[in-house]
């Protein structure tokens, strides 16, 4: 609760077990727990909602979010077929705020994408050239800053944020690569072990048929190696140009992940804030006797 009070986001009792960081509990027990915190003031009830905060307001506001995010979730989906178009694009999967169920006027549709082996820098920069040529570079529905590819599916970085966020993303397209995923990144379910995948039966499989197979075949043929190397190279000098100096080396490389199989561009390093928050509200709560909630 915690964690999620950071964006203001008060969770159902469903929500705090399926991010329990525990499965000794029953859905009932977290529900009977959470009704005596609320009874000693410790947390807030609000409808079907808790929060830390006694602020009624975020209620409303999450309702309108998640309302919102319904409607976005039919625009990312139309995204995504398109996504899916470029040559090398294995899956797509959104992530971000819509993967939690909540959009709002200031929200950007985020995806996370995986790419064929050796082909994500090639990948990536027709993604990007196609957003700021046809889209004149608006990242609102179409905001593609994490890539890695298909023979690394495991991420790097194994903290509460990247576990969070790998367990809300929401499969697209892929996905029976959405599962595998999950599956090499297992290690999730040591902090939630009450996640379950979402259903992919209705996903679209990864197809390379048609005009993309062409497409592919005729990128492979000419130097490709050399092409994917230019590509990284290009984006990562302008990643230096642009950002290096507000950054230490260790911030620097992991906002700007400039990986032959990982590309992540997060000017803001959202992760790195995110936690620091959380460090912040964990050693600012002040938890009184809970002893006798088990």
């Amino acid at each position: 609760m915690l964690y999620f009070d950071i964006f203001d986001y008060p969770l159902s009792s469903t929500e705090v077990f399926r991010f329990l960081g525990t499965n000794s509990l029953t859905e009932d027990k977290v529900v009977a727990s959470l009704e005596e915190l609320a009874t000693r003031k410790i947390v807030h009830k609000f409808d079907e909602f808790y929060s830390v905060q006694p602020a009624e307001g975020n209620i409303s506001r999450r309702v309108k979010g998640n309302v919102e995010a319904i409607r976005y979730l039919t625009i990312a989906r139309r995204k995504a077929q398109l996504i899916s178009k470029f040559p090398f694009v294995r899956a797509v999967l959104a992530s971000g705020s819509l993967a939690k169920g909540y959009m709002d006027h200031n929200s950007d549709i985020d995806f996370f994408i995986v790419t064929a082996p050796g082909r994500l820098w090639i990948a990536r920069t027709l993604l990007v050239l196609y957003k700021r040529i046809f889209l004149l570079n608006s990242h609102k529905y179409f905001c593609v800053n994490y890539f890695v590819d298909e023979d690394h599916l495991e991420i790097e970085d194994k903290n509460l944020f990247t576990a969070t966020e790998l367990a809300t993303v929401i499969p697209l397209y892929g996905g029976k690569i959405y599962s595998q995923l999950l599956r090499k990144n297992s290690w999730i379910h040591e902090r939630f072990p009450n996640f379950t995948e979402r259903p992919t039966m209705n996903v679209p499989g990864t197809s390379t048929r048609g005009l993309k197979k062409i497409l592919e075949a005729i990128i492979n043929f000419i130097f490709v190696n050399q092409v994917e190397a230019y590509c990284q190279a290009v984006t990562m000098n302008r990643w230096r140009r642009l950002y290096e100096k507000k950054y230490s080396k260790a911030d620097f490389d992991i906002a700007f992940k400039s990986k032959g199989y990982a590309s992540k561009n997060h000017p803001q390093h959202f992760q790195r804030k995110v936690m620091e928050l959380y460090a912040e509200k964990l050693k600012s709560f002040k938890f009184p006797d809970l002893t006798r909630i088990q």
